[in-house]
């Protein structure tokens, strides 16, 4: 009877510290702590909230979720940092959409000039189809997408001439980040694109070795590219979207619950940020005009548009197919 019951007390006693351990186990695995890192401007709305979004997280989370900023390029170039994620020596990162080519050359369609008729296109294919397609195509490459978030139209610095119509880029030096769309839509119009880090370029353009660049106003103004640029021309030929992914792996260590928080947040901070690029337009225009740049508005956005239609069929039949084409065409509302 003795040794029943000793045996009894023993089972009792394995049962609760096997609960306990696998008690302790599951909060181990609950808190999760991610470095992130992207290659955007302090100063600019998307980099700001990426900051305060972290921080949510955390505090809504007790904890067990947290991140890591390292904003600015402090990890390399967008193409460096997915590097990293791929070989899991970085968990998270803000990347640009069109810089994800470097993984899947899919991706490269972001970089299509002048894809949306308008701004509110674009923001609602990136919640739509479209956005949940290129998040697909990156899961096949080990990557959760949890949001979106702005980064906007792209405008033309230079130091030679206001741009109103594609010729005037003939011979022109222009930095473009490295992809191999952006290249080939400024050949398409007689420029000379040059493959450069964005931490690079002010050195580059006040050394003289750059005639211009391309960028939203929000990354134009942070850095201060006023101080070695002359012209601004609001040519508005791409619009970009940063992805905001982690490492799958990384992403499935952390509980449901916990991932509804990250997801919710990330929404909330991605509107937010559409809020404050929309409010903060005329703001920099006001700015960039103080520090004496000539803005200039009458551009031919659709000569530059014809000029550059040709890579779209190119870059269909060689990389996108009509699936994601067919896609694309239904939410840009150019055939509405």
């Amino acid at each position: 009877m003795k040794k029943c019951l000793a045996l009894t007390v023993f089972l009792v006693l394995m049962i609760v510290l096997y609960g306990c351990s696998n008690e302790e186990q599951a909060e181990s695995r609950e808190s999760v702590t991610l470095q992130l890192g992207h290659a955007l401007s302090p100063g600019t709305p998307a980099s700001d909230n990426i900051d305060e979004l972290a921080r949510v997280i955390e505090e809504k989370t007790d904890g067990r979720v947290a991140f890591e900023i390292y904003g600015n390029g402090q990890l390399g170039s967008e193409t460096e940092m997915l590097e990293q994620m791929q070989i899991g020596s970085m968990q998270a990162g803000a990347i640009m959409v069109g810089s994800m080519q470097y993984l899947d050359l899919r991706m490269a369609i972001e970089d299509l000039p002048y894809m949306w008729q308008d701004v509110d296109h674009a923001r609602q294919a990136y919640k739509g189809e479209f956005g949940d397609y290129l998040a697909d195509i990156m899961a096949e490459e080990g990557m959760t997408k949890i949001g979106y978030m702005e980064w906007g139209n792209r405008h033309i610095t230079n130091n030679k001439k206001p741009v109103e119509r594609p010729e005037d880029l003939e011979g022109m030096k222009i930095r473009v980040a490295e992809t191999a769309l952006r290249v080939d839509a400024f050949e398409q119009l007689g420029a000379l694109p040059t493959v450069m880090a964005f931490s690079e370029v002010y050195g580059a353009l006040q050394q003289g070795a750059l005639d211009a660049q391309e960028n939203p106003l929000a990354n134009i103004v942070a850095p201060r590219l006023y101080e070695v640029q002359d012209y601004l021309s609001l040519t508005g030929h791409f619009y970009n979207t940063v992805m905001l992914a982690v490492d799958t792996d990384a992403w499935e260590q952390i509980s449901e619950a916990d991932r509804q928080i990250v997801l919710d947040e990330t929404e909330k901070a991605s509107d937010k940020v559409i809020e404050e690029n929309d409010a903060a337009e005329a703001e920099f225009l006001a700015e960039l005009e103080e520090y004496g740049v000539q803005i200039n508005d009458n551009v031919d956005t659709e000569a530059f548009r014809e000029e550059m239609l040709p890579i779209y069929e190119e870059w269909e039949q060689e990389v996108f197919g009509e699936e994601l084409m067919g896609i694309y065409n239904d939410a840009s509302g150019w055939e509405e």
